[in-house]
């Protein structure tokens, strides 16, 4: 089967722009153990969703939100400390973003991350020049799988409605997947993070291993 390209599509980050997703485990972790949270990598990655705030308030219990920051910038100082010697876009990812960009589809970023994780990324795979726009966790107040961070994402566009094969989300995780479709979109589950079989179960409407793949999949 082969798929249109959209009008307009938004990507999720960590786990799909980038294979990063060990690397956030890994510092959250060495965070959790230094302020007694869970001590395994299957109880961190089994509440690894929404801001860090929300997250704090799991791994750690009632936090003020003046600690949960602090907690969330110490974590993610960490996570770029280590990752920044392995980033690599992944395969396709460029080639994509060029088809797509020659075809008109117009693109932006929306992450759970950190504006300072964010431009870190997008700064290191050199993709600022393919995106109209992107959000990070500062900008909105809920998690996913809300999807608050996709619907600002449209909101530059002026695009509140759109039919769902006009909006493509492109996801890695179920609980984005859910937000993906909560917004009114066509999800592309890619599977860096979970199974195909996960990624159907949350909601995908395709599902693909990588950019490389997908591409494929276009007409």
């Amino acid at each position: 089967m082969k798929l249109s390209w959209p009008k307009y599509i938004v990507f999720d980050m960590d786990g799909t722009l980038v294979d990063n997703y060990s690397f956030h485990i890994d510092a959250w972790l060495e965070i959790c153990k230094k302020y007694n949270g869970p001590t395994t990598k299957e109880a961190v990655i089994a509440d690894l969703h929404g801001t860090n705030f929300e997250i704090c308030q799991k791994y750690f219990g009632p936090t003020p939100i003046e600690r949960a920051e602090e907690i969330g910038e110490e974590k993610e100082a960490m996570y770029r400390s280590i990752y920044q010697n392995h980033i690599a876009p992944i395969d396709g990812l460029h080639q994509f973003l060029e088809a797509a960009q020659n075809k008109g589809v117009r693109m932006a970023v929306g992450t759970m991350g950190t504006r300072e994780n964010a431009a870190f990324v997008i700064e290191h795979l050199d993709i600022q020049h393919f995106l109209d726009h992107w959000y990070s966790a500062e900008s909105v107040s809920r998690g996913k799988p809300s999807p608050d961070i996709f619907l600002k994402c449209l909101q530059p566009w002026n695009q509140a409605s759109l039919k769902k094969e006009q909006l493509w989300v492109v996801e890695d995780t179920s609980s984005g997947i859910q937000a993906g479709k909560r917004a009114g979109a066509q999800v592309i589950g890619l599977t860096s993070s979970k199974s195909e079989h996960e990624l159907r179960n949350a909601g995908a409407d395709f599902i693909a291993a990588n950019f490389t793949e997908l591409l494929k999949m276009m007409r």
